[in-house]
Order: structure tokens, then C-alpha cells, then sequence
């Protein structure tokens, strides 16, 4: 097989696998139809041509070139429709014109079939040479004009349309004009003019530059345009020349030396090969460089990309950082505007921020309505997270949808939609309108879009999060000044870096000496608690103090904190401090009220508590005049008589036990003796009821101080209640342990427990209220005696109760701070 057979067979095969290649990138394109049409139909006339190359007899050749030409005439109506719809519809033309032009292509087509369309064929070593009549020559002119009229249709394309679709043209029509002109040569115009067909099999060939021109121009996803295309080949051929000659020329000149030296030519020619190799690298550098300066006459991106990134990343203001934005692509790219949308605080509309017109200027972008996130081109530009060129969505978007985006780009006069995104959240948007000069936007603009688009995704969110945080600031700077409380912290070094101005007021400091100065102008105890924070990490709550101030003392309550940090130990300390004044005045009232009413409660106690026994005083002393003669009744008066005054009497002396303050009786307690006197005097009253008391005494590190008469008596009260409440056969518990009281001081606990008796949780609030009773006989000041007792050795009373493990009273009194030893029985 010859070499021009070998390239009519590759060039079938290649324009049919082109053919289904472009029709499968968006197969409902009418561009890619016609396209594969065309392809495909020139494929099968490159492979009749190649049949009529390899034909071994006249009637076989005659056979194949009848068969090529109604092929190649439809082939060619495929051109002009082509032209019609390609790059700017998306539909078929205009079906009457359609009509028209594949009749006309039909009508040539069938010229074939008039017997002297080919007078002869003789089959010659080197060609098939062909005898053409006069209906090859109408045929001829058909081809001309036909395409012609193609160039002509795609060039008036290329002068009236912008962008990406003049680039498509372009190539189109390079390709059209290549293989144009090396058909109509081998095929036309030299077998009419010099009467030979010997060349015609490589027009055919030629037909591959038309297929790689329509191609490039369809399914490329980003194009080059064609003085770039040129301007690279023109730097190879530069560059491939230079080199040639500085390797020719260096052979040339050192083959005298180096015969004369019996070097190998061959060991010359690799070692020159190496040496090219690694120079046209630079040679071309170098070259494409110097081409790139003399024919670049727009501004370089990468220069304002640099300083518009600078920008950017150091203003923290979310206007200027959009206008910076809006600024640099305008005068990277020259579009006809720039609009930046960025994300409303309502989160549900893009607003315009500002925009940049054909001269540059910053305006506001007033004209330009907000957008909906919910709108269906934010949308998709929002899932994709890169910039949508209108171009991309013409050419490789399903149809329906393409319209669809196109129709909304076109209503923003948007030739590219780049998005704002923060974590897979849009915060933004740009739209850039069409270049002013109506080039198209390059892969290396697109890269420059998306980069700064990127950079100022970043810089939104670092402005919203400073805008948060100064926010955030000025808020905790407002809840300071109007807090009530004095605030005051330090950091590790215990210095102030906080004093509000409840501080500067409670403690007459001015704020600009307070801060940075130590903690000690503070108050001593506030400064220790401080310190204490610092160094132990533990919260200290409720610390009481009192300052002196002007002439007057004011109580105060403070509580620290540490500060946790991403090191060890604490990063600083919190103290909030709180005037006490006004809750000590409201407690004073409280307490004046509560006394009131517990007058009032003990009145109405006393008068109905006195007024029984004397009522039966009364009823017999008014029987006493008529009956005073009666022995029985003498004697029940007197005896009836005693024991309600007995009753009164004991009434007094509860009620003084309860008024009266306590003695200064200030000695050691031993509450291991008082609670064994306690048990010996109840015994009585336990074996009468068959209710077991147990003792349990733990050691203690010291001992309270106080009265030990008196809480003998708190504690006979509470036993004498627990056995009362416990049924026959049950069991009283007495329980002294060491422990811990609220304020953290070491003390003894008292835990009077009896597992059979519940009290309801509305009654425990109300037990401690004298006159309280659910006794029969009871007047319901034991408990209120209890508690008046512990509350006077600076301890406190609780109880617990509950249906499953009964009640319990627990009396907590502070120890003294040395142990006092214990007296025994023989001390005594």
C-alpha cells in the first residue's frame, strides 16, 4: 500500500471516530449532529477515494468515483447548514431553507449519473487518470460556490459575533480554508487546468484538516485562541531554527578538527543532539518571552492579582474588601461590568455590593436587584463551587437546561458567574459581563477569576468573623459598664487587664491606673482570693469582706475563678464582687418581718396554749360558790388546779427558754457523755414503748465549745420526738461522726435516725415554727427549741425523710480549732 492510499484509509477512519466522539460530548446539540453527519459522510468519500486508488480495473474505478460524488455533495449542503446554526443557535435553521439546500445538493449529486461525466478511466502505474466531461465541471462550481457561500456565512459570524463563539469561528473557518484549498488544487482545479488526476487522493487526505478545525471549535472544553495557537508555533519554528543552525553550523565547523583527530562523526552527531536538546529549552524560554512582551497589550493578571490579593488579605472591612474585588477584575480582565453580590443578614438574598462599568469607576450596583439563594443559576453555580462561563453552558450543558442557565446569565449580562463559597456555604457571587474588546476569556482568565474569587471568599469570612468579634466585644464591653457588680481580672502574672466601672466606683480607682496595675490596690481579701484562684485553679465562692469607704463600712461578697487556657495552669483570674449594702438592709427587714410574724404566731400559741388550762380554773371556780362543801369536788378542783398551772408553768419556761439568749457558758462539750446521759434518761420512755436506742460515736479531732446543758437539751427533745414517732419494737439510731460544714470547717454531726416515721416535704418547712405540733399533747416548741439552741452554738439543723428510709435529723456544730481532751467518768 502507497503512502497516499495508507493516508486516505487513516483519514476515513479518523473522520468516522471524530464524528462519533463529538456527538457523544452533547448529543443534543444540533451542532454535533450536523458535525457527525458530516464526519461521518466525509469518512465514507475519503474511503470510496481510497477504493478508487486501489480499483484494478477501469469499470471498478469508475464505479467508486461515481458512488464519491453524491456523497461529497451532501457532505458539503452538511457545511452550509453547519454555518447556519454554528456557534449561536441551539436548534436547526429554518426547515424551508434546509429544503432548498439538500435539493440543490441532491440535483449536483446526480450529475453523476449522466453518461460523460467520465469519458474514460485508464489505470496507470502511478495514477487512475480520468477523462472528465462537462457535467464534472458543473459539478465543480457547484463545490465553489457552495462553499463559498459557507466561508462567507461563517466569516460575516466571526466580524459580527464576540467571545468564545468568534474564537469557534475562527477555527472553523481555518480549518474550512485549509482543506478548501488543498481539495479544490488536487481535485478541481489540476485535473481541469493540466488534465491530470494523479494528486486528487490527497484531497481527501486534506479533508482531516476541515474534520480537526470543526472539532477543536466544538468539543474543546476551554479554547485557545488562534493568534495565541500561532504565536507558540511561530516561538517552535524560531526556536527550532536557532538551534539548528547553532548545531549545523557547530558540526560544520569542528568536522576539520575533529577527522583530523579520528573522532567518530556518529559520536559528534549524539553529543550535538544532547547539546540541542538542552539549549532549545531555553532558546524557546526565551523566545516565547520576547513575544509575549512585544504582542501582550493588556494589563497582566498576575501583577493585579498580587496587589489586589494584598489588598484583600489585610483590609477587614467587607465594603472596601469588595471593591477591591470588583476593581481587579475589571482591570485584569476589561470586561463591560463587574457586579459582586455578597449574602444578606437574612441569609436568603444575594444584594449587589458594588460594580465596576467600562471605565472602571466604582459605583454602587443600585441598578441590579438582589438574588434569591433559592434561584435555580446561584444554585447551580453554588453545588459546582467554580465559575460557569456562558460558553461552557452553551456548548457541553444538556439542552434544556442550557437554555435555561443561558436565558438567566443573559438576563445579568453575565458572560461568567463565579461563586463566593466558605465551607460548602455560598457567601457570595460575581458576575462578569462580556471582554469590552470582544475577545474571549482564556483558561488563564478563568484561573484568575477563580483564585480571586477564592481570596475573597477568605476575606469575607475573616471580615464577618472580625466584624463578630468586635461585635461580640463592644457587647461584653456594654454588659461591663452596666453591670452592678464590680468585675476585675488579672492575667498570670496578676496583673489587671479588666476593671469595669462598678469597680472604679466601689473601690474609688480610676480605670486608667487600675488597669495594668497588680492586684494588690485591691483590697486585701479580694487580692488573696485572687491570688488563691491563681495558684490553686479552684473557684472560690462567696467570700464575705468589708471595706471601709469614706465614713461609712460596706459589706462585701466576692467569688473567683481561674481563667482556663490552652497551656497549664491558669491563664488569669475572674473576681465578680457584689455590694452587700442593700441585701443586708432588705435581710434586716426580712428578719424584723419574720420576727413580726413569729410574734404573731407565738402570740396567738400562747393565748390558745394558756387558755384551756384556764378555762377549766374557771369553770370550777364558778362552781366553787355552790359546791365548795363537796370533799370530791374540793379535791378534784385542787387537783385539776395544779396540773394546769403545772402546764402553764411549763409553757413559761418553755417560751423563756426560747426567748431568752444564751448564757456565756463557753466550755468544752463532750458530746459522747451528753449523748450517753441522754440515752440513760430516755430509757425509761424506750422500754415503756419496746424501741431499741443505739449509739454509735466516732472520734472526733477536737470538740465543740459551748453550753453543754443546753444541747443536752436540744438533744433529749430530738430523741424524745424519734421515739414518740417510732412504733412499738422499733429502733432509734444515735450517730456522732466527724464531717465537714458548709463553710468549709471541720465539725461534728449529730444523726438522730428512726426508720419508721415519714414527714411530707410540706411539713419539714413548717416543723421548726413554734406552736407547730401534730402531738396531742404537744405545744410545738421542742424543734424550735432545737434549733434556737444549735443556731446559738453557730451550727446548723437539717432534716431528711422519706416513705423508704424513714427520717432523720442531722445537728452540724463547728469544733474547736485545738483538741480539747476528752474528762472521763473518773475525772469527775
Amino acid at each position: 500500500m502507497e503512502i497516499k492510499e495508507a493516508a486516505l484509509a487513516v483519514t476515513a477512519m479518523a473522520a468516522v471516530a471524530l464524528g462519533i466522539a463529538v456527538y457523544q460530548r452533547t448529543p443534543d446539540r444540533v451542532w454535533n449532529r450536523l458535525f457527525a453527519v458530516h464526519a461521518v459522510g466525509g469518512g465514507i468519500w475519503t474511503f470510496l477515494n481510497f477504493l478508487l486508488e486501489t480499483a484494478d480495473t477501469p469499470g471498478e474505478a469508475e464505479l467508486w468515483l461515481r458512488l464519491a460524488h453524491p456523497v461529497v455533495a451532501m457532505v458539503i449542503c452538511t457545511v452550509v447548514d453547519f454555518a447556519w446554526v454554528f456557534p449561536d443557535r441551539m436548534e436547526y435553521a429554518d426547515p424551508g431553507r434546509r429544503t432548498v439546500l439538500y435539493a440543490i445538493g441532491s440535483f449536483f449529486g446526480a450529475a453523476v449519473l449522466a453518461p460523460n461525466f467520465v469519458r474514460g478511466i485508464e489505470i496507470r502505474p502511478e495514477m487512475i487518470a480520468v477523462d472528465y466531461g462537462w457535467p464534472f465541471a458543473a459539478f465543480g462550481l457547484f463545490t465553489v460556490f457552495t462553499l463559498g457561500y459557507a466561508d462567507v456565512v461563517l466569516l460575516t459570524k466571526a466580524i459580527r459575533l464576540e467571545g468564545v463563539q468568534r474564537v469557534q469561528v475562527i477555527w472553523v473557518l481555518l480549518g474550512l480554508a485549509g482543506s478548501h484549498f488543498v481539495a479544490s488544487l488536487v481535485i478541481i482545479i489540476i485535473p481541469l487546468i493540466w488534465d491530470t488526476t494523479a494528486y486528487s487522493g490527497w484531497g481527501a487526505s486534506g479533508y482531516i484538516i476541515t474534520l480537526a478545525g470543526m472539532g477543536y471549535a466544538i468539543a474543546k472544553h476551554r479554547l485557545m485562541q488562534p493568534d495565541m495557537a500561532l504565536r507558540r508555533l511561530a516561538s517552535a519554528m524560531v526556536s527550532a531554527g536557532v538551534v539548528l543552525s547553532l548545531g549545523i553550523g557547530g558540526l560544520q565547523t569542528l568536522q576539520p578538527v575533529l577527522v583530523s583527530n579520528r573522532v567518530p562523526m556518529d559520536l559528534a552527531y549524539v553529543v550535538m543532539g544532547l547539546f540541542m536538546g538542552m539549549v532549545i529549552v531555553v532558546i524557546h524560554d526565551r523566545v516565547a518571552a520576547g513575544m509575549r512582551r512585544v504582542l501582550s497589550v493588556s494589563t497582566d493578571p498576575a501583577s493585579v492579582q498580587a496587589e489586589a490579593s494584598s489588598h484583600i488579605l489585610r483590609t477587614l472591612d467587607a465594603a472596601h474588601l469588595v471593591d477591591y474585588l470588583v476593581q481587579a477584575l475589571a482591570d485584569a480582565l476589561e470586561p463591560t461590568n463587574v457586579v459582586a453580590y455578597t449574602r444578606e443578614d437574612g441569609g436568603g438574598r444575594l444584594a449587589p455590593r458594588a460594580s465596576a462599568k467600562a471605565d472602571r469607576r466604582i459605583e454602587e450596583a443600585k441598578p441590579r436587584a438582589p438574588l434569591d439563594v433559592g434561584n435555580h443559576l446561584v444554585r447551580v453555580v453554588a453545588e459546582r463551587d467554580s465559575p460557569l462561563t456562558r460558553d461552557h453552558v452553551y456548548r457541553f450543558e444538556p439542552l434544556e437546561e442550557a437554555k435555561r442557565l443561558a436565558l438567566a446569565m443573559g438576563e445579568l449580562d453575565a458572560e461568567i458567574v463565579a461563586p463566593m463559597m466558605w465551607e460548602d456555604e455560598l457567601i457570595g457571587l460575581v458576575t462578569i459581563g462580556p471582554a469590552m474588546s470582544g475577545d474571549m476569556y482564556t483558561e488563564d482568565d478563568i484561573r484568575f477569576v477563580s483564585e480571586m474569587v477564592l481570596q475573597a471568599s477568605l476575606g469575607l469570612r475573616n471580615a464577618e468573623l472580625y466584624a463578630q468579634t468586635e461585635e461580640l466585644k463592644d457587647f461584653n464591653e456594654r454588659i461591663l459598664r452596666q453591670m452592678d457588680n464590680a468585675v476585675v481580672v488579672s492575667d498570670p502574672d496578676e496583673q489587671i487587664v479588666v476593671f469595669n466601672q462598678a469597680a472604679q466606683r466601689l473601690f474609688d480607682i480610676p480605670g486608667a491606673k487600675a488597669i495594668g496595675a497588680s492586684i494588690d490596690v485591691l483590697p486585701e481579701g479580694i487580692a488573696n482570693c485572687m491570688r488563691a484562684s491563681l495558684g490553686s485553679g479552684r473557684i472560690l465562692s462567696s467570700q464575705h469582706f468589708e471595706i471601709e469607704q469614706k465614713d461609712r463600712t460596706l459589706p462585701l461578697a466576692c467569688s473567683t475563678s481561674p481563667l482556663a487556657g490552652d497551656g497549664e495552669g491558669p491563664q488569669g483570674a475572674v473576681a465578680v464582687i457584689s455590694d452587700l449594702t442593700l441585701i443586708k438592709e432588705l435581710d434586716q427587714e426580712r428578719q424584723a418581718a419574720e420576727r413580726l410574724a413569729l410574734i404573731q404566731v407565738i402570740s396567738a400559741g400562747m393565748a390558745h396554749e394558756i387558755r384551756n388550762p384556764l378555762v377549766a380554773i374557771r369553770t370550777f371556780a364558778e362552781l366553787a360558790p355552790k359546791r365548795l362543801d363537796d370533799p370530791d369536788f374540793r379535791s378534784n378542783f385542787l387537783s385539776v388546779a395544779q396540773e394546769e398551772i403545772k402546764r402553764i408553768d411549763k409553757l413559761v419556761g418553755d417560751l423563756l427558754t426560747l426567748s431568752k439568749p444564751a448564757d456565756a457558758v463557753v466550755e468544752p462539750v463532750d458530746l459522747d457523755q451528753i449523748s450517753r446521759q441522754v440515752v440513760r434518761s430516755m430509757a425509761g420512755v424506750a422500754e415503756a414503748k419496746a424501741v431499741t436506742v443505739e449509739l454509735q460515736v466516732a472520734e472526733l479531732e477536737s470538740v465543740p465549745r459551748g453550753d453543754p446543758s443546753r444541747l443536752h437539751q436540744a438533744l433529749l427533745n430530738l430523741v424524745r420526738n424519734a421515739i414518740d414517732a417510732e412504733p412499738n419494737n422499733g429502733q432509734v439510731t444515735i450517730a456522732i461522726e466527724g464531717a465537714t460544714d458548709a463553710k468549709g470547717r471541720r465539725a461534728a454531726v449529730i444523726r438522730v435516725h428512726n426508720p419508721n416515721s415519714y414527714i411530707p416535704p410540706d411539713d419539714i418547712e413548717e416543723i421548726f415554727r413554734p406552736f407547730m405540733s401534730k402531738k396531742p399533747s404537744g405545744t410545738g416548741l421542742g424543734l424550735a427549741i432545737c434549733q434556737t439552741i444549735i443556731e446559738e452554738h453557730g451550727g446548723e439543723i437539717t432534716v431528711e425523710s422519706s416513705r423508704e428510709g424513714g427520717t432523720e435529723f442531722a445537728v452540724v456544730l463547728p469544733l474547736a480549732r485545738s483538741r480539747t481532751p476528752m474528762m472521763t467518768a473518773g475525772d469527775r
